[in-house]
């Protein structure tokens, strides 16, 4: 059967990046987080990082009533140009969640607050700090990094790629599919998971 040919409007061309981004397995930002577990602020960052796939600078922007934590969301701001601000809602698994609001009632902290009133480069230090720490190499030692490892796990988990475009805040899927590489590389669960 002959289908009809897209036309090139409708036509998805999947380009791939040289190298993988720089990524971190779960196994390895476990190990990271045991490493500040003495100090709440920075395992929160760390953890928040890494199970919400968030650039540091929407983190930063988080304030205390952009937790909901009846519906068990975070509501992430995104700066588009100058003066537009994108606003995307990701969902919260219960373990993060409570290490929210127990970090906020520990500060003290009240609707408008900003759960880390730090800048970039305090953000930047402290997970370069503890990724070193932990012993891992420098160039992974980097808040987006935290990005790159929760889209990875998530692709290994088997979210689709729209929905993780969504959670990630991608303008456009290109941007998105540049994960699909890391199936290429790790497929032995995909094989022992067939009936034969």
């Amino acid at each position: 059967m002959n289908y009809p040919a897209l036309s090139d409007k409708k036509r998805l061309t999947i380009t791939f990046a040289k190298e993988i981004p720089k990524y971190l397995t779960a196994d390895e930002v476990q190990h990271i987080l045991a490493s500040v577990s003495n100090k709440a602020r920075d395992h929160l960052l760390i953890s928040m990082l890494w199970q919400t796939g968030a650039r540091v600078s929407e983190l930063l922007n988080v304030r205390v009533k952009d937790v909901d934590f009846y519906a068990r969301t975070i509501q992430l701001h995104t700066l588009k140009r100058r003066t537009k601000i994108a606003t995307r809602t990701l969902p919260l698994q219960d373990g993060l969640k409570g290490d929210i609001g127990a970090y906020i009632a520990m500060k003290g902290l009240k609707s408008n607050d900003m759960l880390f009133p730090i800048v970039r480069q305090t953000a930047y230090f402290i997970v370069n700090r503890a990724v070193v720490g932990a012993g891992y190499e420098k160039d992974r030692a980097h808040p987006h990094v935290f990005r790159h490892s929760f889209a990875v796990h998530c692709i290994l988990a088997g979210v689709p790629i729209v929905v993780l475009q969504q959670w990630l805040g991608h303008a456009s899927i290109q941007n998105t599919l540049i994960y699909l590489q890391v199936l290429g590389r790790d497929t032995r669960h995909f094989f022992d998971g067939l009936a034969f």
